[in-house]
């Protein structure tokens, strides 16, 4: 019968079938299939190595504590009546304070070496147990050395001393302020070592365990897929991945702005004067080169692009408003893909599909910001790359304009070291604009 065909017709695709509702009068046409969008492959941009990178780390934060050091303790040997014959005041240093300062910026330095001996002296399958014994080691080591600190610190600047020294650590006991709880948790080996770039091979998360196991080992990679299912788990481990790597970011800029800026500063001579206002100035320095430091190693190009790649697939629903009620729409189905332009109906809202493919979830906020994020990362390395020429600007300004010998000198430490980042991320922000950008011609071209 002609009805029954028409019945069974409509049957088959059941997730534009349409709610009741007195919005609408027609039905849809057949949606087309979804055609996943087109990439283009990252070309391998140098990029260092963990090894290099904590070398690198290290250099920023003994040159940034130098630096302070020079602001707070320089003298002026160079008078004739002068009784300082050395250009810094030593016998004001508090070389307690020194040593846990050098421990918290440098304690990824032995792990970092140790491993990088281990890998060359055992096979890879003994990595694991290696490393774990790398973390004990340096533990066992550090810890005597700081009690001993802190108890000849607490002796000289009193029991209230000892909450500034640990206050990044233990600052929920504190005044509420859970850095380091909150943004690294109980798992000792994200404060000895940095995340960085995992494996570039992983299996395809087909289902929650499957995607749980990969979150477990951290490996990143995007396989392309038409399942939106599969692709929204995809996006749940790589923004869970990418939130741990920005807190450790955070948490590590402040770790050695706290260490190389603050502490000297607090625990100097209360006789001893210097200038409040160029030794704040000189930790915002301080503060910006280690940020875009430590985000162009956690975030290279290849991690960013495995980010666009699930954006893409991922797409975005924008909520609208219609005062038309006859304008036809579908009911919105977890298993279902939508193209560009999809009208569909969830919780009672309307929203329309703006990606090129969509698999996320109307309504679903960090699925919206994990696509405005990343569909095109060549904006997040713009602006890590103007923040990096703003901060070379500033500390060349504050050099014209300083008079002193120590301001000159702690200046010019820091401008060495932010010169190595911004060379690296305009290499970087250059190569990725050009990449995206074709990438968008060449997706603009394939939907027309």
């Amino acid at each position: 019968m002609p009805g029954g065909r028409r019945n069974a017709k409509s049957s088959s695709f059941k997730h534009h079938s349409h709610a009741s509702d007195d919005r609408h009068s027609c039905d849809l046409p057949t949606q087309p299939q979804v055609v996943p969008p087109k990439h283009i492959p990252m070309p391998d941009i140098p990029h260092n190595s963990d090894f290099h990178f904590e070398f690198d780390a290290l250099l920023l934060s003994i040159f940034a504590m130098a630096g302070q050091y020079i602001n707070l303790y320089s003298s002026v040997f160079w008078l004739p009546y002068s009784h300082n014959e050395d250009f810094l005041n030593y016998y004001l240093i508090d070389y307690y304070v020194l040593t846990i300062n050098l421990i918290m910026v440098g304690r990824r330095i032995p792990v970092s070496i140790l491993k990088q001996l281990c890998s060359l002296c055992f096979p890879s399958s003994y990595q694991p147990t290696c490393t774990l014994c790398v973390h004990i080691l340096t533990i066992t080591c550090f810890v005597p050395i700081l009690l001993f600190c802190f108890y000849n610190v607490t002796l000289e600047h009193g029991v209230l001393s000892l909450v500034f020294l640990i206050y990044p650590y233990a600052s929920i006991l504190y005044c509420r302020f859970v850095v380091y709880v909150s943004a690294l948790g109980t798992n000792v080996a994200k404060f000895l070592e940095l995340k960085s770039s995992p494996p570039e091979k992983a299996p395809v998360p087909k289902s929650k365990g499957a995607a749980a196991n990969n979150k477990n080992n951290s490996v990143i990679n995007h396989v392309c897929s038409m399942s939106a299912e599969t692709i929204r788990e995809e996006v749940e481990m790589l923004r869970s991945d990418f939130n741990i790597r920005l807190k450790q970011v955070l948490f590590n800029s402040f770790l050695v702005v706290y260490h190389a800026t603050f502490l000297p500063c607090y625990f100097s001579p209360s006789t001893l004067h210097y200038d409040v206002h160029f030794v704040t100035q000189y930790g915002v320095f301080t503060g910006i080169g280690c940020f875009t430091l430590y985000i162009s190693h956690c975030f290279p190009p290849k991690y960013c692009d495995v980010l666009h790649k699930a954006a893409l697939h991922l797409g975005r629903w924008q909520r609208v408003e219609i005062k038309n009620v006859h304008v036809p729409y579908s009911t919105w189905t977890e298993s279902a893909m939508w193209n560009q332009g999809a009208l569909v109906k969830h919780s009672k809202e309307l929203f329309k599909a703006e990606g090129i493919s969509n698999a996320a979830e109307p309504g679903h906020s960090g699925h919206s910001r994990f696509y405005s994020l990343f569909k095109n990362p060549a904006t997040a390395a713009q602006l890590v790359w103007f923040l990096l020429v703003f901060l070379l600007f500033a500390e060349v300004f504050v050099l014209v304009q300083s008079h002193t010998w120590n301001d000159l000198f702690s200046i010019q430490l820091l401008i060495m070291i932010n010169c190595k980042t911004l060379y690296s991320m305009t290499r970087v922000y250059f190569v990725v604009k050009k990449i995206y950008h074709e990438e968008k011609v060449i997706i603009s071209k394939f939907n027309n």
